[in-house]
């Protein structure tokens, strides 16, 4: 089940795997449901007397399917592409949801598991470092702007979800290992976590150039770098004596840190005036270029220069987003391109698709109630997490952190990413449900 897991993991981003993807989920089920039938050691896991609480992950993953099926049946605005979506999306992330919970199970019976789950992505970001430094061969250059049209990915996107999924992931197991025993150094975590966070950030940083990869990223790393410098320095307050090996795991992502910004700074320069960029991006009524760039063209700053196309571009159609979910509370009801039909309603010339915000795209398809049911489910993993005594819990906190901030900034909200998104709910969710991690030494 593990082995499933981590090769839908590996290829769930990468292109023309559909047929393979389809295979490993519906063996996944089959599976999944003999496991849940014949082996009663898991339910070992569960407590005695689990309560609903438990399970409000996925109770509230239980609501939002049927929410989409009441969308369908009473306020379907185009029945022809909701129910293919029905058929195939919303079926594959039923299943991806159910091999999430019962993988969760059998990752959460033992400390180790999970690091054999994760494995999949990280050679999933081998594979595409290995393409690169084969289109790096034949062009001679290091940064290929448009490199990430050809790239086993086949866009920015999928690079920048499940690059960002396995940081998190490697930043809470890790901090877990390194955080007991008084920062005890098990080089064998520190090389892998080592190891996928440079590959990781090299490809942010150089291979596609994503602003938004290298910033979730950041975040997730300087959380790691924050949780394990304070248990650092508490320890050695209490010990009162200077620990090498302490300062030495806590100085290294520092430096990663410093030099992967520069490295991101010196290519992109979507930096340079982004204050300005936004300010005069949510002015949508006023400064209307963002409805059809190709026939307005970039507007200027007061400065006389001309917005970054990124900035300006994002900022407005997330403005434009939320307004249109203000006037359509309960959603279009398809996870793709909902906003282009929405919008037009109140700007007839406007030919934008989407917001580049997952979870806006996401409201705009199934509205407050899909925003509440799958937001709550993300929120009460954290939850359930900080009450945990399961050893997985910190790898919930960060991957739920990393999944909420990704999808606030990147265009992740329909197909596989939809799926990826249910089958961390599930995952998380159960594998939480450790009684203790004695357990399981």
């Amino acid at each position: 089940m593990i082995f499933i897991s981590s090769v839908l993991l590996a290829i769930w981003s990468i292109k023309n795997t559909i047929a393979l993807r389809n295979i490993l989920l519906i063996s996944g089920v089959v599976i999944g449901l003999l496991i849940l039938k014949n082996n009663r050691r898991l339910t070992q896991l569960i407590p005695n007397r689990p309560t609903f609480s438990q399970f409000t992950p996925l109770i509230l993953s239980a609501c939002m399917f049927i929410w989409v099926l009441l969308h369908f049946l009473f306020f379907s605005q185009d029945e022809a592409l909701q129910i293919q979506e029905l058929r195939s999306t919303w079926l594959r992330v039923v299943q991806a949801c159910f091999i999430g919970g019962v993988t969760g199970l059998i990752v959460g019976a033992t400390l180790n598991r999970s690091k054999f789950l994760w494995l999949g992505i990280f050679s999933s970001f081998l594979y595409l470092l290995f393409d690169y430094i084969g289109a790096h061969i034949d062009s001679g250059l290091f940064f290929m702007p448009d490199y990430y049209f050809s790239s086993p990915f086949g866009n920015k996107i999928n690079t920048v979800l499940m690059g960002n999924i396995f940081i998190a992931a490697i930043c809470g197991s890790s901090a877990y290992t390194l955080t007991q025993n008084h920062i005890k150094l098990h080089v064998t975590t520190y090389l892998y976590w080592l190891a996928g966070v440079i590959a990781i950030l090299f490809c942010f940083t150089t291979v596609i150039d994503t602003r938004n990869g290298i910033g979730v990223a950041l975040i997730l790393i300087g959380a790691w770098f924050l949780y394990i410098g304070a248990i650092a320095l508490k320890h050695q307050f209490d010990a009162r004596k200077f620990n090498t090996k302490a300062v030495f795991i806590t100085v290294i992502p520092l430096l990663l840190i410093i030099f992967f910004i520069q490295q991101h700074l010196s290519i992109n320069r979507g930096w340079i005036h982004f204050v300005d960029d936004i300010s005069l991006a949510v002015q949508i009524k006023d400064v209307p270029n963002w409805q059809d760039i190709k026939k307005y063209g970039y507007p200027k700053l007061s400065s006389g220069e001309m917005v970054y196309p990124n900035n300006y571009e994002r900022a407005a159609w997330a403005t434009a987003g939320i307004e249109s979910i203000s006037q359509n509370p309960l959603g279009y009801g398809l996870l793709e391109h909902s906003l282009g039909r929405v919008i037009r309603q109140t700007y007839p010339e406007s030919v934008i698709q989407s917001s580049h915000s997952a979870w806006i795209d996401y409201g705009l398809a199934f509205g407050l109630p899909g925003l509440i049911f799958t937001l709550g489910a993300l929120i009460s993993i954290l939850r359930l997490a900080t009450r945990s005594l399961s050893p997985n819990r910190l790898i919930a906190i960060w991957v739920t952190m990393g999944l909420l901030i990704t999808f606030t900034v990147a265009e992740v909200s329909s197909k596989h990413a939809i799926e990826i998104l249910f089958f961390c709910i599930g995952l998380l969710n159960t594998m939480l449900l450790a009684k203790s991690p004695e357990k399981f030494e």
